[in-house]
C-alpha cells in the first residue's frame, strides 16, 4: 500500500469515526413521556453537589413574611392581607403592579454575587426568572411586564448568567408561570374589583392572568404563552438544566411539556450542552411520571438512606421564606454548621443541595445569608475533596459520621462533631488490618493513628481541628 492510499484510508476512517460520534450525540427526543424518560442525566450535574437558588422579585418590595405575598395580600382574613391593608391601603387601592417602581435593585452587583456563589463552592446557580407572581425577570419580547422594561430596567437574567458563567458555574434559569393561572384567584372574591381584573394589567402580555372563574381550566392562550416565554427562556439563555416549578402537574399542560422538553433536549444537542430537567413534587405527587426528569426533586428533601436514583433538595437558610423576609430574626435562620451538616447528609445519601438565597429589593443580599455562604465557603476549601466529584458508598452513615467515595480506593468518613475520643467506624468491620494504606484528616498534615477490630476501623482523632465544623477523615484501601 503506497503512502497516498494509507492518507486516504485514515481520513476515511476519520470521517467514520466523526459520523458515529455525531450519531450517538445527535439522539432525537419525541414529545412522548416514553422517549424523554430514556434523557440520562449529566455527569457534571452528579458531581456539582451544590447549586445556589435565588428567590428575587417584585415581592421582595415589601419584603413581608413570603414570596407567597402577591396572593395572600388579595387574601382576605389573612395575616398578609392585613399587613398591606394597613400599611399600603386595600388591595383594590394599591395593588400588587404598584411595588414596581420601588424594585430598582438600584445596589445590584451580579459581578458581585457570582463571585460570592463562587467562593461559597457553588457550582451552579439557579435565578427564579419568573415567579408565580407574573412580572418576567429577563428582556422579554412578549410582555413589558419585565425587569427591562420596567422596575430595575436590566436584563437580569442575560447579565447574570453572564457573571455567572464567566466563573465557569452552570446556569439555569428556572420557570414558575404555570401557578400563575390560579395564583390570584383570591382577589376574584373581593367585595370589589382589583388591578387583577383590569384589562390594562391581565392577559398573555400583563401581569396577571386573564379573569377568571376560580377553578376553571387554563385558557388555550394561556398555555400557548406559558410554552411561549419558555422557549424565549431557552432561546435567549440556553439553560444548563431546566427547573420548573410546580403548577404544571394539571394535565392541559402535558402536551406542552412533552412538546417543550423534547424540543429542548434536541436543542441542547446543538448547543453541545449536556443538560438536565427536574420532575418537581408537591404533596407526593410528581408533575410527570416518576420515570420521567433526570433527579428526583421536592423542597425541604430529606433522605432516610441512599437514594441510587439522583436528587436534589432545594432549601433556605431559614426566616420561613424563600424571598427576603424583613420581619425575620437572626434566630429563624440556620446556624452555618447546621446547614454544612445537612449539606454533608444530602451528599451521603446520592443528593444535590441547592440552597436558596434571598435578596432585598435594591440588590444586596442580606448580611447573615453571605455570612452562611462564606462559612460554607470556608469549610469547603478544607473539605471539598470528599464533597465535589464523589460517590455515595455501601453506607451513607453511622451515627454522626456520612461516608462518601472516589473510585474504590478512597472512602471519606465525614464527622459531623469533633471526635474527643477514638471513634469505631463499624462500616468497615468486613475489612482487614492488610487492606487499610493510611488514614488522614483533610486539612492536616500527615497520617493520622488507626488501629483494627472486629467491630472495625479504629481512629484516634489528630490533636487540632483543620476547620470549624464537620470534619473528613480520608481513608485508603489498598487494591
Amino acid at each position: 500500500m503506497n503512502q497516498k492510499s494509507t492518507i486516504l484510508l485514515i481520513i476515511m476512517a476519520a470521517l467514520l469515526l466523526t459520523i458515529s460520534c455525531q450519531k450517538k450525540v445527535q439522539k432525537q427526543y419525541e414529545p412522548t413521556w416514553e422517549s424523554l424518560k430514556t434523557h440520562e442525566l449529566p455527569e457534571w450535574f452528579d458531581d456539582a453537589k451544590l447549586g445556589i437558588f435565588i428567590h428575587w422579585g417584585i415581592y421582595s418590595v415589601p419584603a413581608y413574611k413570603n414570596e407567597w405575598y402577591p396572593r395572600f395580600m388579595y387574601t382576605e382574613g389573612h395575616d398578609i392581607y392585613q399587613h398591606h391593608t394597613e400599611t399600603y391601603g386595600p388591595p383594590w387601592e394599591f395593588g400588587y403592579k404598584d411595588f414596581i417602581p420601588d424594585f430598582t435593585a438600584k445596589n445590584w452587583d451580579p459581578e458581585r454575587w457570582a463571585k460570592l456563589f463562587k467562593e461559597a463552592g457553588a457550582r451552579y446557580v439557579v435565578p427564579v426568572a419568573e415567579h408565580h407572581d407574573g412580572f418576567a425577570m429577563w428582556d422579554s419580547e412578549l410582555t413589558e411586564w419585565d425587569a427591562m422594561d420596567k422596575g430595575p430596567r436590566r436584563d437580569i437574567i442575560g447579565e447574570l448568567g453572564q457573571a455567572v458563567r464567566k466563573l465557569d458555574m452552570k446556569y439555569a434559569p428556572s420557570y414558575h408561570r404555570a401557578q400563575n393561572w390560579k395564583y390570584y384567584e383570591p382577589s376574584y372574591r373581593l367585595e370589589k374589583d382589583c388591578d387583577t381584573e383590569n384589562p390594562d394589567y391581565t392577559g398573555v402580555d400583563g401581569i396577571y392572568p386573564e379573569a377568571h372563574e376560580p377553578g376553571a381550566p387554563q385558557s388555550k392562550a394561556f398555555l400557548d404563552n406559558w410554552e411561549a416565554r419558555w422557549k424565549e427562556i431557552q432561546r435567549k439563555y440556553k439553560p444548563d438544566f431546566a427547573w420548573f416549578d410546580f403548577g404544571w402537574g394539571d394535565t392541559l399542560f402535558h402536551p406542552y411539556m412533552k412538546r417543550m422538553m423534547a424540543d429542548y433536549f434536541n436543542t441542547a444537542q446543538e448547543w453541545g450542552k449536556e443538560v438536565a430537567f427536574n420532575n418537581k413534587t408537591i404533596r407526593n405527587e410528581p408533575m410527570a411520571p416518576p420515570e420521567v426528569g433526570d433527579f428526583i426533586e421536592l423542597d425541604h428533601l430529606s433522605m432516610d438512606s441512599i437514594n441510587t436514583r439522583k436528587w436534589q433538595c432545594p432549601t433556605y437558610m431559614g426566616g420561613g421564606s424563600w424571598a427576603y423576609n424583613r420581619v425575620a430574626t437572626p434566630e429563624d435562620y440556620k446556624t452555618a454548621n447546621q446547614l454544612i451538616d445537612e449539606f454533608v447528609d444530602i451528599v451521603s445519601k446520592n443528593g444535590n443541595l441547592l440552597l436558596n438565597v434571598g435578596p432585598k429589593a435594591d440588590g444586596t443580599i442580606p448580611q447573615i445569608m453571605k455570612d452562611r455562604l462564606e462559612s460554607i465557603g470556608q469549610w469547603l476549601e478544607v473539605n471539598g475533596e470528599a464533597i465535589f466529584d464523589t460517590d455515595y458508598w455501601k453506607t451513607y452513615g453511622e451515627d454522626s459520621i456520612r461516608y462518601t467515595r472516589k473510585g474504590n480506593q478512597t472512602v471519606y468518613a465525614i464527622s459531623m462533631n469533633w471526635p474527643e475520643e477514638e471513634i469505631i467506624l463499624n462500616a468497615f468491620s468486613d475489612y482487614e488490618n492488610s487492606q487499610i494504606q493510611s488514614v488522614s484528616m483533610l486539612g492536616l498534615d500527615g497520617p493520622v493513628e488507626w488501629s483494627f477490630q472486629d467491630k472495625g476501623l479504629i481512629i484516634d482523632p489528630p490533636g487540632e481541628k483543620p476547620c470549624k465544623h464537620a470534619y473528613s477523615f480520608k481513608i485508603q484501601i489498598k487494591q
